[in-house]
């Protein structure tokens, strides 16, 4: 084979070259005889060589020129080095090491790192990073002379705006100018720098970035076309936020930067706003309002005074420009004062008083209860307390005849003869008062210990100041030994005077009462035609305390876990009676007086003229925090009132709650039986007390018993019209309800066709425009009440049922703690968690407009209850506060307080994990005590900003003598917290003297 290979002459070898005899020897050898002079003739020859080459450097003589300005009219800019300064980045004056970031800063602020931090930083991980949106682009034919000379079939329309308005545009003023760094960044990037490429199609770009720039130019269009219409401005106002994250995919989390652009960018169009919208004052105040609340977030003390000067000079007899001047004036750290504040708060009444409304009275009502709970709060907790009671015996005790200018005089003799007054032992109230036969005041039993003086006087201080705000909460008499040298303990009448005529004479007796409950921190009564003033989601009133422990155990059932949400978040749902006896009094203040609560109670129960409310909600407080004596007292409340089935009622659930069932449906069944109506639903209060003995019957499991009571009494669906045309919504709800549950029941169980039944009411209010209103919350709380049944008793509950019904109400009503307890409780029992945290983000923790407090309030509770296995951590609680802190519990006290407590509870489980060995040799801190170091400094940090967000508050800034005077805080920041409580005005009763040591 080796024969049939061919051979080719080029593949034969090369011969080897003959190697002279110098270049075979290899390297020279260098001569041990060189010279020094040899070498320094080598170095004057280079030096030489680069000394001609720098020179020629110097100049170029190019008799040809440059090609590139004939072909381009200028240099070629690709044939021209980059090249950078040196100290490219550096700051004159300031450290060499520093370097400007380019990628973080901005038009307004620098921010200066390090190189080699620069270096390090993980772009992907970081949360600075930002999503850039490069459109591809793709290159582009080329023409050819032929195909320029062909008249195109159609007139080319130029893309580019004209520059310049017409004249009719001028009218309007100057054009609205919006400053988005995200359109400024898409501007730039519309020119491509090579001539033979373009952008491809807008069909690869992001469809949601170009809608919300498109929303941008037709609502900025509207402004200008309809410079009067308000809708138009606000509308404009709102989309901002949007542009301002326009290059970014995700709706981040926009940084303190990001936030004062927008505010900025938003003052920016309410002022042009304001200039344009013409002289309607409706229109001018709300646009002033938005200003103002964009500018508190910024804006220097001093500006946003002088702003809330001129208008309230502009409008000094509106009541909204008044409330929110209330909230500016309490809530500013560099200028509040008592007194100051109290007066501006009686103003503020006055101007109320002006404005002859239909709501003065409940506007009214409103800026007492936050005038009450301002000054109860800020110590002087008698005077607070003497409002209540003097506007309670004024307007609802009174004698029966006369009116409020002729009882003046009167009231001031029974208010000066010192008898007992409503909520105190004794008391039968003004209009059984006798000046003759007057009985004697009541005389304080407390005393009040003797001081003692030891070493550590902060600690004395603590003890009799908590020890005086306990027994010192009723106004004094004279006769009184304890506080009688106090000048605030005892209230005279000229100290609530001005408070007795601040509403008009018409009949507003629940509403009085409503305002006094929410001053005392309670839930609001049960009102016949639903409505519920928004008192209690007021962020400043919320007293309510979280608990500080980051887990807690499961329940076993899906009810008790629903009880537990409901019972630890805040409690904001449309109440009846069924929910005020299981959850109305779960959140009652550590710092009530019960027996006040129950004296007030049970006169005003004992007075035909207020009604059955009242006695129902008694029993209900009693039930809950005074068992022992809830029974006796609704017999004495059903022998004054033999005939309310509303009553009936109550004592059926007090039975029912007690574990009683048996007598609880005695109960029900008897009061059911006194009803001779020709209707089976004609007397008020018998619907609810027929629905209470169905689902008696449900509780104890007896579905067939309770299917038998439904269908005794016939169909509900003419008692749902008959409400409907009478506009009376609970009782068509109730109807309803007990509809699907008749359905529910008799088809065995098929909670389908109990859905549909729900849904037909829901349609109707979506149709009459009532789909958010009052009645249908109530509505749909019955429609979560019997799938949560049904999800307990059914063999083969599908999970999927309670969470497509559940997102769809929560997005209708975001803040109904039921909605939001009944869904984390669903989704607890499975695996996946994460649900309920992307449903209070995207529907509760909107950063909209009807962000609630309660919102916050159960994210918070539930990120506490899930635990670390769960993806929890105190990190994320703590993430949460803060941003609850930013938005709307900015100056929210029960908040602030809880947030503290949390951060001292992590501090102590640092101190209780730190290891007890003795201190290292070299002197450094372990990894332990280094934690419970940056612990107590959170603890700190945190108290100290919730002082300056609750300058009027004393109970927070007590927390430094009771909670963080050991371990937190030294003595002199003790010492300094004292000295704010004394500039603030705040009410002290003993002085703390202390040395300095």
């Amino acid at each position: 084979m080796a024969s049939n290979v061919p051979r080719f002459t080029s593949f034969r070898p090369k011969p080897n070259s003959v190697v002279e005899p110098a270049q075979a020897a290899g390297p020279k050898v260098k001569d041990a005889r060189t010279t020094k002079n040899d070498n320094l003739a080598q170095d004057t020859e280079r030096r030489s060589h680069v000394a001609e080459s720098e020179a020629r450097s110097l100049y170029l003589i190019d008799r040809k020129g440059d090609p590139s300005n004939l072909k381009y009219g200028t240099i070629d800019r690709y044939s021209v080095p980059s090249y950078r300064r040196y100290g490219y980045g550096s700051i004159l004056g300031d450290s060499k090491g520093l370097k400007i970031d380019r990628d973080l800063s901005t038009e307004k602020q620098l921010v200066l790192v390090l190189p080699l931090s620069r270096q390090q930083g993980r772009p992907l991980a970081s949360k600075h990073a930002t999503t850039q949106n490069v459109r591809s682009t793709r290159l582009i034919r080329a023409v050819t002379e032929s195909q320029e000379q062909q008249a195109p079939d159609f007139i080319a329309i130029s893309r580019k705006p004209k520059k310049t308005r017409e004249s009719d545009d001028d009218s309007h003023g100057a054009a609205l100018e919006l400053n988005h760094p995200g359109l400024e960044k898409m501007e730039d990037q519309d020119a491509i720098s090579d001539s033979d490429l373009e952008y491809e199609s807008e069909a690869g770009s992001d469809p949601q970035d170009a809608e919300i720039t498109q929303k941008n130019a037709l609502l900025t269009q509207a402004s200008r076309e309809r410079p009067e219409d308000l809708r138009a401005w606000l509308d404009l106002i709102d989309h901002q936020e949007k542009m301002l994250t326009l290059d970014r995919k995700k709706l981040a989390e926009l940084s303190p930067t990001d936030k004062r652009h927008l505010a900025e960018v938003k003052i920016s169009v309410y002022e042009q706003a304001v200039r344009k919208i013409g002289k309607n004052a409706d229109h001018q105040i709300k646009l002033q309002l938005g200003l103002l609340d964009e500018a508190a977030k910024f804006w220097e003390h001093d500006k946003l005074s002088s702003k809330w000067t001129d208008v309230l000079a502009k409008y000094p007899n509106n009541r909204a420009v008044w409330t929110k001047y209330l909230n500016f004036v309490q809530t500013s750290f560099a200028t509040f004062k008592y007194e100051q504040c109290r007066s501006i708060f009686q103003r503020c009444l006055k101007a109320i008083q002006n404005c002859a409304t239909a709501t003065e009275t409940e506007i009214s009502l409103y800026v007492l209860v936050r005038m009450t709970t301002m000054i109860q709060q800020a110590g002087y907790q008698e005077l607070a307390l003497a409002i209540w009671q003097a506007l309670l015996e004024f307007k609802l005790l009174r004698p029966p005849q006369g009116s409020d200018q002729d009882f003046l005089g009167l009231f001031e003799e029974f208010w000066d003869s010192e008898v007992s007054r409503i909520g105190e032992s004794g008391a039968k109230g003004w209009a059984a008062f006798d000046a003759e036969n007057g009985s004697a005041p009541p005389l304080l039993t407390a005393s009040l210990a003797a001081p003692v003086f030891q070493a550590d006087d902060i600690e004395e201080f603590r003890r009799r100041e908590i020890e005086h705000m306990k027994k010192l909460r009723f106004p004094g008499r004279t006769a009184d030994e304890v506080g009688e040298d106090d000048p605030f303990h005892m209230i005279l009448f000229s100290d609530i005077e001005g408070c007795l005529d601040i509403l008009p004479q018409t009949d507003s007796r629940e509403l009085i009462l409503g305002a006094f409950l929410c001053y005392c921190s309670l839930p609001p009564l049960i009102q016949k035609v639903p409505h519920q003033p928004k008192w209690w989601t007021d962020p400043l009133l919320c007293c309510q305390v979280l608990n500080s422990t980051t887990h807690q155990e499961q329940s076993t059932t899906l009810l008790q876990t629903i009880h537990q949400f409901i019972r630890s978040g805040s409690q904001q749902f449309s109440m009846t009676a069924e929910l005020l006896f299981d959850h109305g009094f779960d959140n009652v203040p550590a710092s009530l007086d019960v027996a006040h609560i129950r004296y007030a109670l049970k006169m005003l129960a004992a007075d035909d003229a207020i009604g059955e409310s009242i006695g129902e909600y008694l029993l209900a407080f009693e039930s809950r925090l005074l068992p022992s004596e809830v029974t006796k007292t609704a017999k004495q409340l059903l022998k004054l009132k033999p005939t309310s089935l509303r009553l009936y009622n109550a004592y059926g659930l007090v039975e029912s709650r007690k574990g009683d069932s048996v007598k609880a449906d005695l109960v029900f069944s008897t009061a059911l039986s006194m009803n001779k109506c020709a209707s089976p639903f004609a007397t008020p209060g018998s619907l609810q007390l027929f629905s209470s003995w169905v689902w008696e019957a449900l509780r104890k499991g007896n579905s067939i018993e309770a299917l038998w009571r439904l269908v005794a009494r016939g169909t509900f669906l003419q008692g749902r019209e008959t409400g409907l045309l009478g506009q009376d919504y609970s009782s068509a709800t109730q109807h309803v309800a007990l509809s699907a549950l008749l359905q529910y029941l008799f088809n065995d169980g098929n909670v389908d066709v109990a859905l549909a039944v729900f849904n037909d009411l829901s349609d109707w209010f979506m149709k009459h425009n009532m789909s958010t209103s009052e009645a249908a919350e109530l509505h749909a709380q019955e429609t979560v009440k019997l799938i949560t049944y049904h999800a307990q008793t059914a063999a083969i509950v599908r999970p999927a049922l309670l969470r497509t019904t559940l997102e769809s109400l929560i997005a209708t009503f975001p803040n109904n703690a039921i909605f939001l307890a009944t869904y984390a409780a669903n989704e607890r029992r499975f695996s996946i968690d994460d649900r309920v945290r992307g449903i209070v983000y995207d529907k509760v923790l909107t950063q909209g407009k009807a962000t609630s407090i309660s919102g916050w309030f159960f994210a918070i509770h539930y990120e506490m209850s899930r635990g670390e296995l769960a993806g929890s951590t105190t990190h994320s609680v703590r993430a949460l506060f803060k941003k609850a802190e930013e938005d709307v519990g900015a100056h929210c006290p029960g908040l602030w307080t809880s947030h503290v407590l949390f951060e001292l509870e992590q501090a102590k489980m640092g101190r209780e994990k730190r290891p007890n060995k003795k201190p290292r040799k070299d002197g450094s801190k372990r990894k332990e005590e280094t934690r419970l170091e940056e612990a107590q400094r959170r603890v700190k940090e945190t108290f100290f900003m919730g002082m300056q967000r609750l300058p009027w508050c004393k109970d927070f800034m007590m927390l430094a003598f009771t909670h963080l005077k050991e371990g937190i805080l030294t003595r002199e920041e003790l010492r300094k917290v004292y000295n704010v409580m004394v500039e603030k005005e705040l009410r002290l009763y003993v002085e703390l003297e202390m040395d300095d040591k």
